[in-house]
């Protein structure tokens, strides 16, 4: 299903005038894409598929963690190709689900629900990723062939409104 996700995230990039380019597989760990624009390395991207997940009512809900998981994954990824931080970080995550969207990668994020009357709550015993979030800059958030939202810190360093609108992202307030 990896490669469903691959497909998603490069044609929708492709649609946005920037080059994509897989990069090869090896021995050391790599991200998917070299993302370029007229022949400019803008940011490397990896795309992670976030499969079905099973509701759990008595513990942290698992589909939190399947979002953790990838996150760890991914950093260690990037640390790997891009450990000066020349360019950004950008992690897509192609979901499956149609029970979940983007409000799941928020309280990944935050460890915080928004509850049906806007209000936020802590979720308790919810894995923290307070060490891996500054390394990564964006995060698309796709339902399975679309993109649905994105989250990042306006204040990041590596984010640059260029590649907001590259990407064809609106800019928050």
């Amino acid at each position: 299903m990896a490669k469903s996700g691959e497909k998603t995230v490069k044609e929708y990039l492709e649609n946005r005038g920037l080059k994509a380019v897989k990069m090869p597989e090896g021995d050391i760990k790599t991200v998917d894409f070299e993302i370029y624009y007229q022949n400019r390395l803008v940011c490397y991207l990896e795309e992670k598929t976030i499969e079905l997940t099973p509701l759990a009512w008595k513990d942290v809900d698992p589909f939190y963690n399947a979002i953790a998981k990838h996150i760890y994954e991914a950093v260690k990824q990037f640390k790997s190709v891009n450990p000066a931080r020349t360019v950004p970080n950008v992690l897509s995550l192609t979901n499956m689900d149609p029970a979940r969207n983007v409000n799941d990668l928020f309280t990944t994020l935050t460890g915080y629900i928004i509850t049906p009357r806007g209000k936020m709550r802590r979720i308790p015993n919810m894995k923290r990723l307070e060490d891996d979030l500054p390394l990564i800059d964006l995060y698309l958030w796709f339902d399975k062939d679309q993109l649905t939202g994105h989250i990042y810190d306006q204040e990041a360093p590596n984010i640059h409104d260029s590649l907001i609108e590259m990407l064809g992202l609106e800019q928050d307030l």
